[in-house]
């Protein structure tokens, strides 16, 4: 969907910020989880994932006003360089489990059902939202990826991390296969991709090699429609119809301020899956 009309809402609901901090092995995580002081009854909560910068406190400040008005609980973690240098990938190092550990720890903590959430991920955190769906496809209402820099495609031709084939080098974790084993559920999935209709710059954060370009494009504007079209076809050849919607943001660049200005927040955080949102 393309310039499709921009959601309003406004909210005074007031939002307890709650702080947890865990370890897995040793690693850290942090995180923040926004309450609203009246939770909408069976809305899944919104896991929102940061960028490279690792910016949650934008992704929570952006987050936070829409999720209010909804009545949603926003769970924000923080991936520290320091621990999790290269928090976008599931294979040596767990980002998968660290987020798993947090939402059970949520889960205890009495501030949402954990069970099942709502996944949103703006560029690095969108190649792991993406990711960990593939792997707990169960645990997803929903998966929302924006301006990823490039993906893991559903296509068993492709080895492994560009698509899910076997894997060229040795694995410490099979994850092809594990994606594999998932793949009609990750397939039913509501999935909505978002990338800036500026966003073509080939910047020093663009991961750049020559499969990645021949197989997904030169940029992420490419990229993202690469990503929705291996989805869909991947659905299809597997007698599901994707539920699955791709929105250009008009004047955006490779920027999560600009993109939510834009009205991207909103977008997420007012989606229902529907089969009757497909594109």
């Amino acid at each position: 969907m393309y310039g499709a009309p921009l959601p309003t809402e406004t909210s005074c609901q007031a939002m307890s910020v709650h702080f947890v901090s865990l370890r897995i092995g040793t690693r850290h995580l942090n995180a923040e989880i926004h309450r609203p002081t009246m939770v909408t009854d069976g809305l899944p909560p919104l896991l929102a994932l940061h960028g490279i910068s690792r910016d949650a406190k934008g992704i929570a400040r952006e987050f936070s006003g829409p999720c209010a008005a909804r009545g949603q609980t926003l769970i924000v973690p923080r991936f520290s360089n320091r621990y999790w240098p290269h928090f976008q990938r599931i294979g040596g190092v767990r980002p998968d489990q660290a987020l798993l550990s947090l939402l059970s720890i949520v889960q205890d903590m009495g501030l949402a059902e954990t069970n099942r959430i709502v996944l949103f991920g703006y560029s690095g955190g969108a190649q792991l939202a993406h990711r960990f769906a593939m792997l707990y496809p169960q645990r997803v209402d929903a998966l929302h990826v924006a301006a990823a820099g490039w993906y893991c495609l559903p296509d068993v031709s492709i080895p492994f991390p560009v698509g899910i084939g076997p894997a060229d080098t040795a694995l410490k974790v099979d994850v092809p296969a594990l994606a594999q084993a998932q793949l009609p559920d990750y397939l039913r999935l509501a999935l909505r991709v978002y990338v800036g209709s500026d966003d073509t710059l080939r910047d020093d954060a663009l991961r750049k090699d020559a499969q990645l370009d021949d197989v997904q494009g030169l940029h992420r504007l490419a990229r993202a429609h690469s990503f929705a079209d291996a989805f869909r076809s991947a659905g299809e050849a597997r007698g599901i119809t994707p539920d699955l919607s791709i929105t250009e943001l008009p004047g955006c660049g490779h920027s999560f301020a600009g993109c939510a200005g834009a009205g991207l927040t909103l977008r997420v955080c007012n989606h229902l899956p529907s089969k009757g949102d497909q594109q």
